[in-house]
């Protein structure tokens, strides 16, 4: 019975963090993902992480129960439970990293709720050019300037006029049309202008064709591999206990990557990092004794810093 429950819980914790990882992908990835809130965004790795530890607690009460039992006539490893492995990790990543190209700092915190009040987009008109034009590069052979002008901005309860900066093709001028995001309702939230020198663009096309290629390429791995994931299921401390540390590390800096959008300086490297925690699992999981001895030998060097530090 123990045992049935243990594979419960963990199917459980592979389809929910399969299912978390598709939905952060999709919020970070699909425009309509501006919009949700931060309910929305937590409670599916929220379930995931509550499935994970259930599995934990489940095994550990397994093994304690139950004798050691020998791996001949056991199941067959899961070609199935391999692959949706496979691709939870790869959407894992590619939710961490794409959380962090965009619109972030306090440029994307406005965009969001902007988003989220009901966001339209509009072109509307400059009615005055308020600072001289700062040139910011070419797109296109088109040279792009940085302007503060006077934009007018038909909200619901009538047109006003609003100070921001925008990007334009050659030199603004009164009566020229501009591309701005804004909630018709919340005028109080401001516009954003259209962006027209941006590497969001290029990030995302790179974010995307890593995603796709290891999307074919992992799963095929641990399929071909299935045996040594069919051995993860048995409960291990020394395996288990540290990977469900570096999946909480990854779960909870992605969160706050995605919640708090940091500026690029910080917000990139823990992306990064986040991404990388479920390959880093992996690694664990199939040489965990070099696993330990890379912590181990981070451990003794972090110790020999700081004595010597104290020592001066």
């Amino acid at each position: 019975m123990a045992r049935g429950g243990t594979r419960v819980a963990g199917w459980a914790a592979v389809l929910s963090g399969v299912f978390a990882a598709g939905h952060g992908a999709a919020v970070a990835l699909l425009p309509s993902g501006q919009r949700a809130g931060t309910a929305e965004r937590v409670l599916p790795t929220l379930v995931a992480v509550l499935c994970a530890l259930a599995w934990l607690v489940a095994a550990v009460l397994d093994r304690r129960r139950a004798e050691p039992r020998k791996e001949t006539g056991s199941r067959r490893p899961s070609w199935l439970l391999a692959g949706l492995l496979g691709v939870g990790m790869v959407l894992t990543s590619v939710a961490a990293l794409a959380q962090a190209n965009g619109p972030d700092g306090a440029d994307g915190r406005q965009l969001r709720r902007i988003a989220q009040a009901g966001e339209v987009e509009r072109k509307v008109s400059i009615v005055a050019v308020r600072s001289e034009p700062k040139a910011l590069g070419r797109v296109n052979r088109h040279q792009v300037f940085r302007t503060t002008v006077d934009l007018e901005v038909p909200y619901e309860a009538g047109p006003r006029t609003v100070t921001t900066q925008v990007e334009t093709r050659g030199t603004p001028y009164a009566g020229e049309q501009v591309a701005v995001q804004f909630a018709p309702t919340a005028p109080e939230l401001g516009v954003r202008a259209e962006r027209e020198v941006a590497v969001d663009g290029l990030g995302l096309i790179w974010i995307l064709l890593l995603g796709a290629v290891a999307l074919v390429v992992a799963p095929i791995v641990l399929i071909v591999r299935r045996a040594k994931v069919h051995a993860w299921r048995r409960y291990r401390p020394g395996v288990h206990l540290p990977a469900l540390a570096l999946l909480l590390l990854g779960a909870a800096t992605a969160g706050y990557v995605g919640l708090a959008l940091p500026s690029p300086w910080l917000g990139w490297p823990l992306a990064v990092l986040a991404a990388a925690t479920p390959w880093l699992c992996l690694a664990f999981a199939t040489r965990p004794d070099a696993g330990r001895a890379a912590i181990d030998r981070t451990a003794r060097g972090l110790g020999r810093a700081l004595i010597s530090r104290q020592g001066r």
